[in-house]
């Protein structure tokens, strides 16, 4: 009986031991849970404060669409006047900020105007948009019959369609504001560094002999650059002058472009009836207005 006796004390305490550590276990699995839960959560926290931005933008204009990236079509979201969103970074002249869990980007000289995207039927306001004035300073360029240099008018040319999209709310750069010489390399690396949407090049024509040709011709080199071409060639139709239609061209502001970009010969400098136009404040304020409906179709929703 006692040996009974001691066996079963023996199989409690045994019992007893096992439900001990068993004890032990469990705690000791709840310990390394708790502490793996503890590390999750300082890891969030840390990538939580490195990746929320610390700086917010207040927008100010009407209604502004948030972009996939920066001269895209493809919408992220749309903030209206009064929204806060955060501050990431600038590229291009466009911020990229994140709004309601999403990152995307916003035309930084739009987030304070008075621009309403859920009312625009083209995207023209989100353009940075370069306009080439051939020529300048030492280079002249063609001349008229008269002794006029080609560089004159193309600026006056150049000057109007930047008063003209002056409505319109887009970036507008200018390789040149007077008479002075830029390079030609100089024109497209600007466009190219300025994170440019289009590039628009004025010049005029010339012929060997004076008075023996007439019209505008649209020129492009990348066959990326062939649909703003028909469509800018398309809108100068109602100028009298004889549309020429476009053609391919190789000319080193366009070559060099990375962005869409054309070259306008807005007539013959050295023909008698051309000069008439090309020289006239009419004329030039004409061909800018059309260039403005041209970007305007170009950029439809």
């Amino acid at each position: 009986m006692l040996r009974i006796k001691l066996d079963d004390e023996k199989v409690t305490g045994l019992k007893r031991a096992q439900q001990r550590r068993k004890k032990q276990l469990m705690t000791l699995r709840i310990a390394e849970i708790m502490l793996l839960i503890l590390i999750c959560g300082a890891i969030w926290l840390g990538i939580r404060h490195f990746t929320q931005p610390k700086v917010t933008k207040m927008i100010t204009a009407p209604a502004l669409i948030i972009r996939q990236a920066p001269n895209s079509s493809k919408a992220v979201a749309t903030v209206k006047s009064g929204t806060e969103v955060g501050y990431l970074s600038t590229k291009n002249g466009w911020d990229k900020v994140s709004y309601d869990g999403k990152v995307g980007w916003l035309p930084t000289w739009l987030i304070k105007s008075t621009y309403d995207a859920t009312k625009a039927t083209n995207r023209l306001a989100e353009q940075t948009i370069v306009i080439d004035a051939g020529h300048g300073g030492v280079d002249s360029g063609a001349l008229a019959n008269n002794g006029n240099y080609e560089k004159k008018y193309t600026l006056q040319m150049a000057l109007a369609l930047k008063n003209q999209l002056a409505s319109s709310h887009a970036r507008v750069i200018m390789t040149r504001s007077g008479d002075q010489t830029v390079a030609l390399a100089s024109r497209p690396k600007l466009a190219n560094k300025r994170g440019a949407s289009l590039f628009i090049s004025f010049h005029f024509d010339s012929t060997p002999v004076a008075n023996t040709a007439s019209g505008f011709t649209t020129y492009y080199y990348h066959k990326a650059s062939k649909s703003l071409a028909r469509t800018l060639s398309q809108s100068l139709n109602p100028l009298t002058l004889d549309n020429r239609g476009i053609d391919y061209g190789n000319f080193q502001v366009i070559r060099d472009s990375t962005m869409p970009a054309v070259l306008l010969e807005m007539g013959y400098i050295n023909d008698y009836t051309d000069y008439q136009y090309i020289s006239s404040s009419s004329y030039q304020q004409q061909v800018a207005q059309l260039v403005y409906k041209g970007l305007e179709n170009y950029t439809t929703n």
